[in-house]
C-alpha cells in the first residue's frame, strides 16, 4: 500500500482547525494557554492565530495582567466575523437562521404552511428563504447547511420516504440548492443537525460515546464517539424508526409493516387516543394535557409507546454500549412522568454491565431554531471554512 505523504498545507489547516475548535469551546484564551491545550510550541500557535486574525475570524481581546512576566492577550472569536446560514425543512414549516461560528442566532426567518403544501408551494418558499438568509449575511457569508426530513440517496440527494410530505419524493435536493444558493451547500438529516447542535451547546457530549435518540413524528438514532459521528452515510443517520418491531403489524408510510414508528411515534399515539376517546380532532397538545391530567385511557396508550420505544432503545444499547444516552424530540412534551416510564423500561432491559456506566439525559430543544442552528454548525464543521 502506498504511504500517504503529509503535506505542509494539511498540517497548517489542521492547526487552524484545532485553534478554532478550542476557541469555540473556550473563548478568551491566550496563545500560551492554546499551546498548552494543543501540546505544541508557541511558534506554531502564533502562526495559526496570526492567520485567523488576518482572515477576520479571531480578534485580540483584553490583556490579562499577571503578577510576573508579560501580560497575556486574550483571544476571542470576532463578533463581526464569518456568518453561516442554516435551514431546516419540515412538512409544516421552513426555518432559516443566520448564525455566528458558535451557532448564536443573528437573524431568523420562518415560513409556516396552512395545511399540507404541494411541491411547488414548498419549493417556492424554500427558494425565497435561501435567498433571504444569504442576502442577510452580505460579505460575511461563509457557508450554508440544510437539514431535511425523510431519506435521500445518491450524489444528487434524491429524497425518498418523505412520509410527512410525499410530494417531495423523488426530488433532487443538490441541484436545486446549488442553483438557489449559488454555492455548494452541506446537506444532512435532522439527527445529524441535532447532534451538531447538542455537541456545540454541551461540550461534555464531545467526550466518550454518545447515543442520540429523537422521538417525534419520526424516530431516529445516531451515535458519536469523541464528538465524531459513527455509522453515518451521506450525512444520513439511518432508519431506526423503520426497524421492524411487530412482524406483519400495522402498515407504515414507508410501505412496510410493523415499523417502530407504527407503535411509538406521535402520529401513532394521537391516532390511538382518537380512536379510544372517540375524538377525531384530538391534537398531540391535547393528548399531553390529558395524560398530565391523569386520563386513564390516554395513560394506557402512552404506556404502550414507552414500552415499545424503551425496548427498541435498550436493544440498541445492548448492541452498542454507550457512556451517555441523550433522548430528545417532541414526545418529551408528555412531561416528566413519560420520561420516568421510558427510563425505567430502558434500565430494566439494558444488560447490567452496560447500565452501570450509562447516564441518561432528557433534553427538550427549541425546535423553531435548534434544527436550523444545527445545520449551520454542521456546515461550519464540514464545509472547509478554513481550507486554503
Amino acid at each position: 500500500m502506498k504511504e500517504k505523504i503529509l503535506k505542509l498545507n494539511d498540517i497548517k489547516n489542521t492547526n487552524l482547525q484545532t485553534v478554532l475548535k478550542i476557541l469555540l469551546e473556550t473563548d478568551g484564551l491566550s496563545r500560551i494557554e492554546l499551546a498548552h491545550k494543543m501540546g505544541c510550541d508557541n511558534t506554531t500557535v502564533s502562526r495559526a492565530v496570526r492567520e485567523l486574525i488576518e482572515r477576520g475570524i479571531v480578534v485580540p481581546g483584553d490583556k490579562n495582567e499577571l503578577e510576573h512576566g508579560r501580560p497575556r492577550i486574550r483571544l476571542k472569536l470576532n463578533p463581526e466575523g464569518p456568518a453561516l446560514v442554516g435551514i431546516s425543512l419540515e412538512a409544516e414549516r421552513i426555518n432559516g437562521v443566520v448564525t455566528d461560528l458558535r451557532g448564536g442566532v443573528l437573524e431568523r426567518e420562518q415560513v409556516i404552511f396552512c395545511g399540507i403544501p404541494d411541491r411547488k408551494q414548498f419549493l417556492d418558499a424554500f427558494f425565497q428563504v435561501i435567498r433571504s438568509m444569504k442576502d442577510k449575511t452580505r460579505e460575511r457569508f461563509a457557508g450554508m447547511g440544510v437539514t431535511a426530513f425523510g431519506s435521500y440517496r445518491g450524489p444528487e440527494f434524491e429524497l425518498e420516504n418523505a412520509a410527512a410530505l410525499p410530494a417531495l419524493n423523488g426530488f433532487e435536493l443538490r441541484p436545486f440548492l446549488n442553483q438557489a444558493a449559488e454555492c455548494e451547500v452541506t446537506i444532512c438529516d435532522h439527527l445529524v443537525a441535532k447532534m451538531a447542535f447538542l455537541t456545540r451547546m454541551f461540550p461534555e457530549f464531545n467526550s466518550g460515546s454518545v447515543m442520540l435518540i429523537s422521538s417525534g413524528s419520526g424516530i431516529g438514532s445516531l451515535i458519536a464517539e469523541q464528538g465524531r459521528l459513527q455509522y453515518v452515510k451521506n450525512n444520513h443517520s439511518g432508519e431506526f424508526g423503520h426497524t421492524i418491531c411487530v412482524p406483519d403489524g400495522i402498515l407504515c408510510g414507508c410501505g412496510r409493516r410493523g415499523c417502530l414508528e407504527t407503535v411509538a411515534s406521535i402520529r401513532t399515539l394521537v391516532h390511538s387516543c382518537r380512536e379510544k376517546l372517540g375524538k377525531t380532532e384530538l391534537s398531540f397538545e391535547e393528548v399531553c394535557r390529558l395524560f398530565q391530567g391523569g386520563d386513564p385511557a390516554v395513560a394506557e396508550e402512552v404506556g404502550s409507546v414507552a414500552n415499545y420505544l424503551g425496548l427498541a432503545i435498550s436493544n440498541q444499547l445492548n448492541c452498542y454500549p454507550m457512556d451517555r444516552l441523550i433522548i430528545t424530540g417532541r414526545m418529551l412534551e408528555l412531561g416528566p412522568e413519560f420520561q420516568s416510564m421510558l427510563e425505567e423500561k430502558i434500565r430494566t432491559i439494558v444488560f447490567s454491565s452496560i447500565r452501570a456506566g450509562l447516564s441518561i439525559h432528557f433534553i427538550r430543544l427549541d425546535y423553531d431554531n435548534a434544527l436550523a442552528r444545527g445545520a449551520a454548525i454542521f456546515a461550519e464543521r464540514t464545509s472547509g471554512i478554513l481550507s486554503t
